[in-house]
Parts: C-alpha cells; structure tokens; sequence
C-alpha cells in the first residue's frame, strides 16, 4: 500500500515536470523553425538583389512553408512577377491582400496595388472568337474555363498552344508566341467532319448498253465514239465522286490575327523597379 502511495506521489511530481520539459521542446523548436525561415527569407532577399530571381522564388517559397507571413508572400508575387509569369503573380498577390497583417496596414496595400499594376500590364491576352460557340478550349493541355463565342485566355508572355475541339468537328490548334502585355484576336471555325463517300454499284446491264445497236439505227463501228461515252451512266457517277471530293477538301479553319499590343508592352520598363522587394521579415 505504501509503495502504491510512493509510486503514486513520484507520478504527481514528475507530470508537470515532463509537461514543462514537452512544453520547453516545443519552444525550442518553433524557435528553430523561425530562425531558419528567417535565415531563407534572407538568402532570397539577397539573391534578389543579385538578379538571381529563380533562385530567390526557391528561398522565399521555401521560407513561406516553414512560417507564412505577408512580406514573404509579397517578395513571392515580385519574383514572380520578375520571371515573366505574371498570371501566377496575380494569384499570389491576391492571397497577400487576404492576410489580416495586410488589410490592416494602409502602406501594405498600396505596395500590393502598385504591384498589381506591374502584373496586369505584363499578362497577355489571347481574344478566341469560336464557332461552334460551344466548343473546348485548351491551353497548353488544360482546359480553360469559359462559353461562349468570345472568350479571353490571360496568359504569361512566351510561347503557348491552343486547340479548340468539339464533337462531330475537326480540332483546331494554333501555337502563339505571346509579348509581355499583349493583346491578339483568333478567329476560328471549325470545320465539320464529312461523312465518307457511300460507294455506288452500276448494274452490268448498264454497262453494257454502249455493246447493243439500236433497232434500225445505222451502224458507224468506225466513226467518233465521244458522245456516246458521255451517255454513259457511269461517266455521270464518276463526275459526281469527284465533285464531292472537290467540296470535301475545302479549308474551313480561318485563322486571323490583330496585334493592338500596348506601345510599352514589349519594352520591359516595368520590370525595372527593382526596390519592390520587401527586406523587413
């Protein structure tokens, strides 16, 4: 009985200082954890100030993963930014103005609407014209969101592929090569696939007509035999086959293009702001 008492005090007395030790571990580790996201979001600052952008989106990613905070976030949208994808941009930015930290701090936000400038002026868009208006659309192996006869794809500058596909209609792909802020027109009609020519039979007998003289008519075995092959049967089903492959071999994929890119599209002045990223961790 004593020695259940004893073991019973030893358990009491060693609880809190199992859970104080837990909790120091704890601590340590989440201090570990701070320093080395700290010590990333260092390193990618300076990489940035080196013009190292891929590497430092590397950094400044791998310090978000450990502890997420805006400054991060934002430095992630300027390299972004910086290595010409700008579509990817957008949607980091608009993860950065969500944080409480940002729509609490008036000079946060204004530096997330001067960024969002510079990305909205570096994304191209492609205007899609389609028939039929309910056709898919595909950019580079993805199927883009949309109806319609009109659609716009928001796309990075650099080269893409488009298909348009529908049902009961030949697929059309054309491969673009996009300018930062650009701004083109597509028109497409697809064409409608052609059934396959059903083959025709000419009875025997009707061959064979040209072989029987006519009663009483006279004979000209030797004369000009022209008139009497266009009365053919067949020559008239031969004309016809070709007349459809004519028609079948048609284009009816128009494809054209209008360039109304802004003037300072491809200039790549606004990319020169390199003070945009942020140093404060």
């Amino acid at each position: 009985m004593v020695r259940n008492v004893a073991l019973a005090l030893a358990l009491a007395f060693a609880l809190p200082w199992a859970t104080a030790a837990s909790a120091q571990t704890a601590s340590s580790g989440d201090a570990t954890t701070a320093s080395e996201a700290r010590r990333l979001f260092e390193e990618g600052v300076a990489l940035a100030k080196s013009d190292r952008w891929a590497e430092a989106l590397w950094a400044f990613r791998r310090s978000r993963k450990l502890m997420p905070r805006s400054s991060t976030s934002y430095n992630i949208a300027n390299a972004l930014y910086r290595l010409d994808r700008p579509v990817e941009g957008l949607s980091e930015l608009d993860a950065y103005e969500k944080m409480p930290s940002v729509r609490g701090d008036r000079a946060a936000l204004v530096r997330g609407d001067t960024l969002r400038a510079l990305l909205e002026s570096a994304v191209a868009e492609a205007r899609l014209a389609i028939t039929p208006i309910d056709a898919e659309v595909y950019v580079d192996d993805r199927r883009s969101k949309g109806s319609g006869s009109d659609r716009v794809v928001r796309l990075n500058p650099g080269p893409h592929s488009i298909r348009i596909t529908r049902d009961g209609y030949e697929a059309a792909k054309k491969e673009l090569q996009v300018e930062r802020g650009s701004r083109e027109t597509y028109v497409i009609a697809l064409k409608p696939l052609t059934p396959a020519p059903v083959a025709v039979e000419i009875p025997a007998s009707a061959v064979e007509l040209d072989t029987v003289e006519i009663a009483g008519a006279p004979s000209n075995a030797g004369g000009d035999d022209r008139k009497r092959f266009v009365k053919r049967p067949g020559f008239w089903v031969m004309i016809g086959v070709l007349a459809a492959a004519g028609v079948a071999a048609g284009v009816a994929v128009a494809v054209t293009r209008k360039d109304d890119a802004p003037e300072c599209g491809t200039t790549g002045t606004c990319a020169t702001a390199n003070g945009l990223t942020v140093t404060s961790f």
